[in-house]
């Protein structure tokens, strides 16, 4: 039986040391937030400097709000990131001047019918072309959008598992990653101001217990479908 394996995005590092720290703590990829509303905000000058500190393996992903696509794509192009995250309401038509780069589209969760608007959104992408590296679903809050360290009501999870490649956020913590990962079973984890010890400082020790927990949860999701002989990589 194939061990199902999490792959975990630390979000908003602002610094090259501590990129460096959650790189060598085990993160696959690192979160760099362009959105200047975000305490978590950089410079295309900063973000150019966190990507030269990193392993060329260590994907880069670029955090945007509503921004024009040829200024997402320079930004994207001049820091050399790997990916871009679409966080605010992209058309599907937008995501059509970035191909080239690796697309995630994020999607705050207000109420149940959300998945059904998420799998629309998915289907509209399809069908003018455009492959998505995965989907990311956040909690919602009026004022923010994402950091918030809100968790996504339970009520609202439930039709999100066959979701492809879903990547889960909101309010995750060294102490509800696991709980939430083996009840969610993502391809990818998220986390930002869970790991932080304030607004855009990560915590060594918090990004350290983050990725173990995230670990106990493969194990536990193992140990639950050895005991039901089920298909761990559904």
């Amino acid at each position: 039986m194939t061990r199902k394996r999490i792959l975990i995005k630390i979000c908003g590092v602002t610094q090259p040391d501590q990129a460096q720290d959650c790189e060598r703590a085990g993160a696959d990829w690192l979160g760099l937030n362009f959105h200047p509303a975000s305490p978590r905000s950089v410079s295309v000058q900063k973000a150019s400097e966190i990507r030269q500190a990193l392993a060329e393996s260590t994907r880069a992903i670029g955090v945007f709000v509503d921004r024009p696509p040829g200024e997402i794509r320079t930004i994207a192009t001049q820091v050399g990131l790997w990916g871009i995250q679409l966080h605010g309401s992209e058309s599907p038509e937008s995501l059509v001047e970035l191909t080239g780069f690796r697309l995630i589209k994020a999607f705050r969760l207000r109420e149940p019918s959300d998945a059904d608007r998420i799998r629309e959104y998915l289907q509209a992408v399809r069908s003018i072309g455009v492959s998505l590296e995965g989907v990311l679903v956040d909690a919602f809050d009026p004022r923010l959008a994402g950091g918030t360290g809100q968790t996504i009501p339970q009520a609202l999870l439930g039709g999100l598992f066959t979701l492809p490649r879903l990547i889960l956020a909101g309010g995750l913590t060294p102490a509800n990653v696991e709980q939430m990962a083996v009840h969610v079973r993502p391809w990818m984890v998220d986390v930002a101001s869970g790991v932080e010890s304030k607004p855009g400082i990560k915590d060594p020790a918090r990004v350290a217990e983050f990725i173990a927990a995230v670990r106990r949860a493969e194990n536990e999701i193992e140990r639950r479908d050895t005991a039901s002989g089920a298909n761990p990589n559904r």
